[in-house]
C-alpha cells in the first residue's frame, strides 16, 4: 500500500480555511491529500511558539503513520511553514512559500515590516524566528524549498523578502497579492504540484 502524501496548507492573516480547502480539492487527483490548518494569527495567544508546536505535532502525527508530509504556506503562512520545516527537516518532504514574507526587509511605508505585522504579533514573531534561523539551512534543505511570487508585483510583500537564495524560486504571470495566491493554488498550480510530487 502506497503512502498517503499529506500537504499541510497554512493560510495567511485572513485564515481563509474554506476558500483554500475548496481551491485545492483537485490536488487529490495528483496523489496529494491537502489539509488546511489555521495558525490563528489573531487569537488571544500572541506567542508564536505554541502555535508552531501544534504544526510540528501535526507533522509528527502523519509521519508516525509512515505517511509523507509536505507544507505549503500562503502569505503569512509562509514563515510558519518554513519554521515548521526547520524543526522537522528530516521528516518534511517539500515546503512551498507562496507570497510569504520570510524576513523583515528594509522597506518603509505601507509595505514595511512594522506596518504589515501591526495586527498580529504572532506573525511578527514568526518572521523574525525564521530570519534568525535562515543561515542554518543547508544546501540540501534548500533543495526541498520552493518560493512563489507574482511576476507583475505584490503590493503587500516585497519580492526580496519572499525569495530564498539557492531554493527553487519561481514567478507566476500574475499581479497582486491575494489574486496571485489564488492562482498559484489553482490555474498556475502545475509547477507546485510537480515540485511536491517529486521523489
Amino acid at each position: 500500500m502506497s503512502k498517503v502524501h499529506h500537504v499541510i496548507i497554512i493560510p495567511g492573516l485572513g485564515d481563509e480555511i474554506g476558500k483554500i480547502t475548496w481551491a485545492t480539492n483537485f490536488w487529490s487527483r495528483f496523489g496529494l491529500n491537502p489539509t488546511v490548518h489555521s495558525v490563528g494569527w489573531h487569537t488571544r495567544e500572541k506567542e508564536f511558539r505554541p502555535k508552531l508546536q501544534i504544526l510540528i505535532d501535526i507533522v509528527d502525527t502523519f509521519a508516525d503513520k509512515g505517511d509523507r508530509v509536505s507544507l505549503v504556506g500562503c502569505s503569512a503562512g509562509g514563515s510558519a511553514a518554513l519554521n515548521t520545516f526547520f524543526e522537522r527537516r528530516e521528516t518534511v518532504h517539500r515546503v512551498i512559500n507562496i507570497c510569504g514574507r520570510l524576513r523583515t526587509g528594509t522597506q518603509n511605508g505601507f509595505r514595511s515590516f512594522n506596518v504589515r505585522t501591526a495586527t498580529s504579533p504572532t506573525f511578527s514573531e514568526s518572521v523574525k524566528l525564521f530570519e534568525s534561523n535562515e543561515n542554518l539551512l543547508t544546501s540540501q534543505d534548500k533543495q526541498k524549498i520552493m518560493t512563489v511570487r507574482p511576476l507583475f508585483g505584490d503590493e503587500l510583500v516585497p519580492a526580496d523578502t519572499i525569495i530564498l537564495r539557492d531554493a527553487y524560486n519561481i514567478t507566476i504571470p500574475t499581479p497582486e497579492h491575494v489574486f496571485s495566491i489564488a492562482m498559484a493554488l489553482t490555474a498556475f498550480s502545475k509547477p507546485l504540484i510537480t515540485f511536491l510530487t517529486k521523489e
